[in-house]
């Protein structure tokens, strides 16, 4: 391996954070992102992020800026880059955290001259970083799985930082709840308790339920006197259509509700019925009951014992020839692992957080 740069931070005051890219890794890093704020001040923090995730860190106490980094607009490509590489050197930042493993990441910030670059020695990257760590692993060299904020918060551990307590919060503004109200009173969804299910995953096909057994599970709760809405990112829609045609009944969606305002909304929420993806921990962060059907990803990359409420719903399967949890995109067999969750068990979680609440 590449030995990297060798520099000590020599109290740093400008310090420029590049945040992970899924908007569920995101949450999961928020907080690395108090602690950072706690340790250098939010005046000389600044965050660099994918321009899906800012509207749901608006009005934080982390960042005194953020800065999109549109990979697929305005920065796509290597002109792309190199613009939003001149944005970084006229800032001129003296520490940079860098959380996702990739290369791309590391170079971006080599290019910005962001004067010491801590992140995990993956990628070849090595030589772009000036401190880091490297990843922990089995004894047949295997990357051992862990909750992905603590994966973030053992990398500031490299710098020095002061400790910090492993709970992912969001902000939500009095202004983002008021336009919550409003879009609740619009929708209709007072005067039961409200269930917000998030069908979809950005991760791939691996991850769904099927949309028919959600649909049966919603229409339980409706008749029981819940609320629904399905909540879906603009490229779930599919997936949003899907559920409703096998309900037979007209739930509302978020479609054109900014996600500041889902945000707030999702505050109100009596339980998150959803898939492992973003949407499970926009509720852990705002401390709401999530029931998580979970197939082919392995539950130690998101689990949070006694910070996450509600339950996480897995089947262990025989995927021979293939390893389960796999943590692939598609299934390259049959669906067995999610295909094994009845409806009954999900809608039997359900019931029991909705008693509660």
């Amino acid at each position: 391996m590449i030995q990297p740069m060798v520099r000590e931070d020599s109290g740093s005051s400008n310090v420029v954070v590049r945040a992970p890219n899924a908007l569920g890794d995101l949450v999961m890093a928020t907080p690395a992102f108090a602690r950072l704020a706690a340790y250098y001040g939010r005046e000389n923090l600044t965050l660099v992020c994918m321009p899906i995730g800012k509207p749901l860190l608006e009005g934080n106490t982390w960042f005194r800026e953020i800065l999109p980094y549109d990979r697929k607009g305005k920065h796509r490509g290597l002109l792309g880059t190199a613009r939003f590489a001149s944005e970084l050197r006229k800032r001129k930042f003296d520490l940079g955290f860098i959380l996702p493993n990739s290369f791309s990441s590391a170079w971006l910030f080599f290019q910005g001259r962001v004067k010491e670059r801590v992140g995990y020695f993956k990628d070849g990257r090595s030589f772009l970083l000036h401190r880091g760590r490297e990843r922990d692993m089995d004894d047949e060299g295997r990357f051992v799985p862990k909750y992905t904020g603590q994966y973030f918060m053992e990398l500031l551990d490299v710098a020095g930082v002061s400790p910090g307590e492993l709970r992912p919060s969001l902000p939500v503004s009095d202004a983002e709840r008021g336009k919550a109200e409003a879009f609740i009173a619009e929708k209709s969804l007072g005067g039961g308790p409200l269930v917000i299910c998030a069908p979809g995953g950005a991760f791939g096909p691996s991850k769904l339920w099927p949309s028919e057994r959600y649909a049966k599970v919603l229409n339980e709760l409706a008749d029981a006197g819940a609320k629904i809405l399905i909540s879906h990112a603009p490229n779930e829609q599919v997936e949003a259509d899907a559920v409703i045609k096998a309900s037979g009944r007209d739930y509302p969606t978020n479609a054109g509700l900014d996600l500041g305002t889902l945000k707030a909304v999702y505050e109100k929420a009596a339980l998150v019925l959803t898939n492992d993806t973003g949407p499970r921990h926009i509720g852990v962060a705002l401390g709401r009951p999530v029931i998580c059907v979970m197939g082919p990803n392995d539950p130690r990359y998101t689990a949070l014992p006694g910070v996450e409420l509600g339950e996480v719903i897995r089947e262990p399967v025989d995927c021979t020839p293939y390893s389960w949890p796999c943590q692939l995109k598609e299934c390259p067999i049959d669906h067995r692992c999610m295909d094994a969750i009845s409806v009954e068990r999900v809608l039997n979680a359900c019931r029991r957080v909705l008693g509660r609440s």
